[in-house]
């Protein structure tokens, strides 16, 4: 097996073992996980950013001629959970990584799936599917006891994928054949849509992406899969939604009947809530035009509007989170979605996220 550029045999070997381990992330999808390949060389950089660490190796081939590669590794909320720190690498650390190429060849960017080091110790940048002998940090257990009977508490969104029509299934990987989906960093699929609509999502390009600049979705889609989200009742006059991803604050306000002249538009748009029987229902309007404000390569216009229901279970543990959107310039109907809040009450939740622009579009490379 060669050390000092690409395996071939690696290929064969860590498909069987890495299947979990290459897919556990939902923004990997440039990347080919059908193949995985060995690198040995020397750390030369290790940057610990939000809201993915990169690192790059030089790496010399069998003509003796040096290049750097750029590995992309995983958020650094995922990396702790791997036992991950700031210092785990130190350039001039000579390494093994096992990697995935990008689906344009011509990238010089690779996902770093784990790392091997010279005494024999590894460890992996994603999760799950590693093999045994990888260093894992304590697996983290949700408290099945914890309940919430106001709605507050720490959520996050169960089954790992938003935007769906008729809500997650717990473990679901994938959108079901024909379904709606708002897309998260893949296409959207399904969507009703206008002309204009039709016409933006045919020209999706991924590197549109706004969270590729830092900044954060709009409601719904912003009660994403990624991170979690704080529901904080601070009086009868509004609650509070925090989201991990980006430090977004959203204030819904539970002492108006209607959204007042006046009110200049804005990412998030204007929130009212009130309460039918045990579902809060929140009513959202005067958003400011957004890109891929409706989903993955349909943005949103200053005509959006969103109905939002949540409602909680009998065990105060989970939170039914349906919602219709409506936007006439770029969708021809209303749409409706639904997906499904656990409480998490001993989440990680990181106090400052601080995205790094450079750190967040450094894997759009040429």
């Amino acid at each position: 097996m060669k050390r000092a550029g690409i395996s071939v045999r690696a290929v064969a070997v860590l498909a069987i073992i890495l299947p979990a381990l290459v897919l556990a992330h939902h923004s990997r999808s440039n990347f080919d996980h059908d193949t995985v390949l060995e690198f040995h060389g020397v750390i030369t950089e290790y940057s610990w950013h939000n809201p993915h660490a990169f690192t790059t190796l030089a790496v010399t081939d069998d003509a003796g001629e040096t290049k750097e590669l750029l590995l992309e590794l995983n958020s650094i909320s995922v990396l702790m959970r791997q036992g991950w720190t700031r210092d785990t690498l130190k350039v001039g650390d000579e390494v093994t990584v096992f990697a995935n190429p990008d689906h344009d060849s011509g990238k010089n960017l690779y996902y770093s799936n784990y790392f091997v080091f010279p005494d024999g110790q590894m460890i992996a940048s994603a999760g799950g599917g590693t093999p045994e002998s990888i260093p894992r940090a304590p697996q983290r257990q949700v408290d099945q006891t914890a309940s919430s009977d106001d709605f507050s508490g720490m959520w996050v969104v169960e089954g790992g994928f938003s935007g769906r029509r008729g809500g997650n299934q717990p473990g679901a990987a994938a959108p079901r054949r024909n379904a709606v989906s708002l897309g998260g960093q893949v296409q959207a699929v399904g969507l009703p849509l206008t002309a204009k609509g039709q016409a933006e999502l045919d020209a999706w390009d991924v590197e549109r992406n706004p969270f590729f600049r830092c900044e954060s979705k709009t409601p719904p889609a912003i009660t994403t899969p990624l991170g979690a989200h704080k529901i904080i009742r601070e009086s009868d006059e509004r609650i509070v939604f925090r989201h991990e991803i980006l430090d977004v604050e959203r204030i819904i306000h539970m002492d108006v009947s209607e959204h007042a002249a006046g009110i200049e538009p804005s990412h998030l748009g204007h929130s009212i809530g009130w309460f039918e029987g045990e579902t809060l229902v929140i009513d959202t309007a005067l958003f400011a035009p957004a890109t891929w404000g409706i989903g993955s390569g349909v943005s949103s216009s200053d005509k959006k509007h969103l109905v939002e229901r949540f409602t909680l279970n009998e065990d105060g543990n989970r939170i039914q989170h349906e919602y219709t959107i409506e936007d006439p310039v770029y969708l021809s109907k209303p749409v409706s979605l639904s997906q499904t809040l656990m409480l998490d009450s001993n989440y990680p939740w990181q106090d400052e996220y601080g995205c790094d622009p450079e750190a967040s579009s450094r894997h759009i490379v040429d």
